[in-house]
C-alpha cells in the first residue's frame, strides 16, 4: 500500500464502528492515549501492490524518535487463499482488514490499559527480554510504576555501563545521558524530578509521532503512590 490516501479509505470502515480509534498516518491508535501506544500499523513493502499491517503496544515515555513493534503480532489475511500476504487487489480487502483488526488486535490492545497490565503481556511475549533483561529500559519503567528500590538496585549494577563511550552511536549516548540524569534523580530521592522526567519524554515522544491530538497527559504511578 502506497500512500496515506489508500490508507485512509482501506480503514475508514473500521474507524466509523470504534470511536475509540484514531489514525495518524499509517498508524490507527486506541485511545485514549496515555503513557502507552496501542497500535495497527498498515506498512509499506517494496512492492507497491502488497502492504503488511501488524498490532503492537509500546511505552510512550522514552523520549522515541518512531515506535518499535517487538511487542505484537502481524495480522493475517484471512479472506485470501494467501493469508500471509496483503495485496491491494485482494477482494473485499476493507473487509478481510476490519475483521483481523477487530478479531486479533483490538480485544488484546483494548485488555491493556494500566502499566501493570503492560508488564503482563510483554512478560508473555517472545521479545520480553527488549524490557526485561534491557536495564536501560527496565528502569525507566521501574521508575513510571514507582519502584525505586528495583530501579535503584538497576542504578547501582549498571550505572558505570551508561557512561559517555565514544564508542556508541549519536543515539545511543543521547539515551544513556537520559538514563544518567533519572539515576542522579533517583540519588537524590526527588520523586516530582523523576515525574517531571518521564512527562518530558513522553511529550518528545508524543510530538516526534505527531500525535498530539489523541494524547491525554497523566500521572505515572509514581505519582499516585506520593
Amino acid at each position: 500500500m502506497t500512500t496515506i490516501a489508500q490508507v485512509r479509505t482501506l480503514v475508514r470502515p473500521l474507524l466509523d464502528r470504534h470511536a475509540d480509534l484514531g489514525l495518524a498516518g499509517r498508524w490507527i491508535y486506541v485511545k485514549p492515549v496515555h503513557h502507552l501506544a496501542r497500535v495497527v500499523l498498515i506498512d509499506r513493502q517494496l512492492d507497491p501492490n502488497k502492504f503488511r499491517p501488524r498490532w503492537a503496544v509500546c511505552h510512550l515515555f522514552e523520549a522515541r524518535r518512531f515506535l518499535p513493534l517487538d511487542w505484537g503480532e502481524l495480522l493475517l489475511n484471512e479472506r485470501s487463499e494467501t493469508p500471509g500476504s496483503w495485496k491491494v487487489t485482494d477482494a473485499d480487502l476493507a473487509l478481510a482488514m476490519t475483521e483481523a483488526i477487530e478479531t486479533h488486535a483490538l480485544p488484546v490492545l483494548r485488555g491493556i490499559v494500566s502499566l501493570d497490565d503492560y508488564l503482563t503481556f510483554v512478560s508473555g511475549h517472545y521479545f520480553r527480554h527488549h524490557l526485561f533483561d534491557w536495564p536501560d529500559v527496565k528502569i525507566i519503567v521501574d521508575v513510571a510504576l514507582g519502584n525505586l528500590d528495583a530501579a535503584r538496585a538497576l542504578r547501582d549494577a549498571y550505572i558505570d555501563r551508561w557512561g559517555d563511550n565514544p564508542a556508541h552511536d549519536d543515539e545511543s549516548r543521547a539515551q544513556y545521558r537520559r538514563v544518567r540524569e533519572l539515576c542522579a534523580r533517583l540519588e537524590a530521592d526527588d520523586r516530582p524530578g523523576l515525574a517531571a522526567l518521564l512527562h518530558e519524554w513522553e511529550a518528545i515522544t508524543v510530538r516526534n509521532l505527531k500525535i498530539e491530538r489523541l494524547w491525554e497527559p497523566t500521572p505515572f504511578p509514581l505519582e499516585l503512590e506520593a
